[in-house]
């Protein structure tokens, strides 16, 4: 008998690897993030009820609160806590998310599968189609905080399946790579429920037992990563070692947690990351329009959530200036050192002034007279990859020929003649769930640290030897970038307004 076998009849079919229960080791099916876009179009609808089912103590110290409760909150209806015996701040963060928490005043641990039976009752009391776990250290990846988690409920519920199994990725120490030797890269759990009428949790007491519910029958495998922080650095290593200490690991299952003996790691893709993890700056050029600033800054409001503008003042007037300190609105001031020098050469100093000064992991570049769509940042977003800068789609007033994979359509040629809800309603009816090589310049999104990498914009439009002048836009796009293998597309249900020369018409 092999040594697997001999584990399996000891342990049974939920055996423990390296201290944390796998899923049972029955044969599931798989359904991957491609195959359910396929899947997607046809059941667009989503009534899905889905619940978050969260345990904590002192996370906020930790450091993981605020994150795993954002990311819950992009794709759930509401959230059920159970805060076992938090010493910090845990509870009153917790409460700006939700109000369904339960509260021991002790930390009780090796209680854990009691405390999950309890936190189960509370979730099942407001009537989920589904129920999702993670703890407070995870996330999931970028697809599914987008959509793939709430599409594996539409999907379970018409092909009758009742839980899906997500592969577990441990960061180590830092965000770039994460651990695949053995005892690392195979637990598989259980993290997505569906209310069947027959969950329930076992009677058990102590440390690692299984973290999903008795009653799930037919489960499938997604390809969708939950990404744990756990060990992403030196001191949570330390933090958990201690902590499994201090409630009686020992042996094997304490030592592995900092052994690194046939440590195998690979590299882990910043793509992979949900957008609720990252900082988002987008970034605009003022000069002497408050009424444009106005303009802007409103559009952005109506439309933008998850992402802090930032107005940079590029050789701005008194009056420009004035009007960001008094209002105190979020900019940075840029003085060019030669005042007279050509305009356009400014511009360009300006914008990689705001792009390396921008604390953000993903820049976006706006003009102050664009007008944006519902949804156009999270579409453009979605897309950013380390080998992409990505576009909105425009919609331009007219008053100059309009670029690539733009629309010419007159919703107002200057601030106060820009018809808002016309531009709203048509910008729904163009969009196009699909991306388009090429295309137009600006709005366009970037991760920062590449932008710094490639040095920015030229300073200036260059005049070919045929006299052609290209624009320091099309050079930066193809040739700098180009050079880095990363290309340029257009995001066609990200739609923005352009008017054209807002502020030189001013």
């Amino acid at each position: 008998m092999t040594t697997s076998s001999i584990r399996k009849k000891i342990l049974g079919p939920t055996y423990r690897r390296f201290g944390r229960p796998m899923v049972q080791r029955y044969k599931m099916r798989k359904i991957s993030s491609n195959q359910l876009k396929n899947f997607k179009k046809k059941y667009e609808s989503d009534n899905i009820r889905l619940i978050g089912f969260l345990q904590i103590h002192n996370e906020s110290t930790k450091g993981n609160l605020e994150r795993v409760l954002i990311h819950l909150s992009k794709f759930c209806d509401d959230i059920v806590i159970y805060d076992d015996g938090s010493t910090d701040d845990s509870y009153e963060i917790a409460s700006k998310f939700t109000k369904n928490i339960i509260r021991s005043v002790a930390n009780d641990f090796k209680n854990e599968i009691a405390h999950k039976q309890e936190l189960l009752e509370l979730g099942l009391s407001l009537d989920p189609d589904w129920i999702v776990w993670l703890d407070a250290d995870e996330v999931f990846d970028r697809d599914g905080e987008m959509h793939t988690v709430r599409d594996l409920c539409k999907y379970g519920d018409s092909k009758k399946i009742d839980g899906f199994a997500f592969l577990e990725f441990n960061l180590w120490k830092s965000l770039s790579e994460y651990r695949v030797d053995e005892q690392w890269h195979k637990l598989w759990q259980i993290r997505l429920w569906k209310n069947n009428g027959s969950l329930a949790f076992g009677e058990e007491y102590g440390l690692h037992k299984r973290m999903n519910p008795n009653g799930l029958k037919k489960v499938c495998r997604t390809d969708v990563k939950v990404i744990h922080y756990g060990f992403s650095s030196e001191e949570k290593i330390e933090g958990k070692y201690q902590m499994y200490k201090k409630h009686g690991q020992t042996g094997v299952l304490l030592e592995r947690i900092k052994d690194e003996k046939d440590i195998s790691l690979k590299p882990f893709s910043r793509d992979w990351f949900p957008l609720s993890t990252l900082k988002v700056v987008v970034v605009c050029l003022i000069y002497k329009s408050t009424r444009y600033l106005e303009f802007v800054l409103n559009s952005f409001n109506r439309h933008t959530t998850g992402a802090e503008l930032l107005f940079i003042a590029n050789d701005a007037t008194d009056k420009v200036k004035d009007y960001l300190s008094k209002k105190k609105i979020n900019h940075l001031i840029f003085e060019n050192k030669d005042r007279d020098e050509y305009y356009i050469k400014r511009v360009y100093r300006a914008w990689n002034f705001g792009g390396n000064n921008a604390d953000g992991d993903i820049i976006v570049f706006v003009n102050s007279d664009m007008a944006f769509s519902e949804n156009w940042l999270e579409n453009l977003l979605k897309n950013v990859k380390e080998d992409r800068i990505v576009t909105s789609r425009l919609i331009e007033s007219g008053k100059l020929v309009s670029g690539d994979t733009a629309i010419s359509k007159n919703f107002g040629k200057s601030y106060s003649e820009f018809d808002q809800l016309q531009f709203e309603n048509f910008a729904k009816g163009v969009k196009e769930d699909k991306i388009i090589k090429g295309g137009l310049f600006m709005p366009c999104a970037i991760y920062k640290d590449i932008f710094v990498k490639s040095g920015g914009y030229p300073i200036g439009n260059t005049v070919e030897r045929s006299g052609k002048t290209v624009s320091g836009d099309r050079i930066f796009f193809y040739k700098t970038l180009g050079a880095m293998n990363i290309r340029h597309y257009t995001v066609a249900d990200s739609i923005v307004y352009h008017i054209q020369e807002g502020e030189m018409d001013e």
